[in-house]
């Protein structure tokens, strides 16, 4: 029975063990998660420093960003959206289409707190094929 000990640990220890791959599957970490939902996209980028950037893509406010913070527990994506910044429309309707182009945009910044949760393990499923995901390895701080 001890002769066969070693062998089991070694066992043991392999089943428990994750690739990289694996692993990246399991947090969004350094990841760009984009929702393409009718006629919007969000563009989400997670830093593995626990800081999260989204892009709205499709918005009357341009750019449009916010910053905050996210976490994830039992598959549960929390986000603490903390800072807001972009330009309001200032100027006169150039187009409207989903969303209204104008002429002249108005930077602003503000803070703010709101929350959001998404589903780790629906985004990673894609069964409404409204998720794709891709590498990130930028800041999430700074405007995209």
């Amino acid at each position: 029975m001890r002769k066969l000990w070693p062998g089991f640990l070694i066992l043991l220890t392999t089943l428990n063990c994750t690739t990289p791959e694996q692993a990246s599957q399991s947090r969004p970490s350094d990841q760009m998660l984009i929702r393409t939902v009718a006629s919007s996209e969000d563009a989400f980028a997670f830093c593995a420093n626990g800081q999260i950037r989204v892009e709205y893509r499709v918005s009357e406010l341009r750019p449009h960003v916010r910053f905050g913070t996210w976490e994830i527990q039992d598959g549960v994506i929390r986000i603490r959206w903390l800072q807001e910044k972009g330009g309001a429309p200032s100027g006169s309707i150039v187009f409207c289409g989903s969303v209204c182009e104008y002429s002249d945009y108005e930077p602003f910044e503000r803070t703010i707190d709101q929350a959001e949760q998404l589903s780790w393990d629906e985004i990673q499923s894609n069964q409404d094929g409204i998720w794709e995901i891709q590498p990130f390895a930028g800041d999430c701080k700074v405007m995209p």
